[in-house]
């Protein structure tokens, strides 16, 4: 077993860091094989429920750490912050009422990689709805998530060219 008491804080950092980048890689590497190998399966309700529970199942591990979520928005937003998404991208959060917000991926490592794998983009609209709702659900069950854009969109005139996707979160 890992030793971490031992590792230095930077060395630990960087060990997580990289068993995070690792994750990331073959749940790509997953969807594609899925795809590939089980079309009827890809894109089907259950698929994208794993999705749903991968949210609910993160948000339910970081309040082991964080403790039991309060009720409000600024809860959401404060699990976001020690989220999958806050190791992997540059999140932006404008908060715009008392009970919303946007929550925007600049620059997403994800996009940079579906690039590279020779794809035009990662298609994360409905998966990535998933996951967010599980996730926030997760915190409080009155969240709720809705697209904004994702690509192969762009956002509205006004949004920085760096903005990848955006997402609305509420609670109702």
């Amino acid at each position: 077993m890992l030793d971490i008491h031992a590792l230095e804080k930077d060395t630990l950092h960087d060990i997580m860091l990289q068993q995070l980048y690792s994750f990331n890689y073959i749940w790509m590497r997953f969807e594609i094989f899925i795809a590939m190998k089980a079309p009827d399966e890809y894109g089907s309700e259950e698929y994208y429920q794993l999705h749903e529970d991968f949210g609910a199942y993160q948000a339910r591990r970081l309040a082991r750490v964080l403790g039991t979520p309060g009720e409000g928005i600024g809860e959401l937003t404060r699990f976001l912050k020690h989220s999958h998404w806050a190791a992997f991208e540059d999140i932006e959060v404008v908060d715009l009422t008392a009970d919303s917000f946007t929550m925007r991926t600049l620059d997403c490592s994800v996009q940079r990689a579906a690039k590279k794998w020779g794809a035009q983009h990662y298609d994360c609209g409905k998966g990535g709805l998933r996951v967010r709702t599980g996730f926030f659900k997760g915190i409080n069950p009155g969240a709720k998530v809705q697209r904004v854009f994702t690509p192969p969109e762009v956002g509205s005139e006004g949004i920085p060219a760096n903005v990848s996707c955006e997402w609305l979160v509420s609670i109702e």
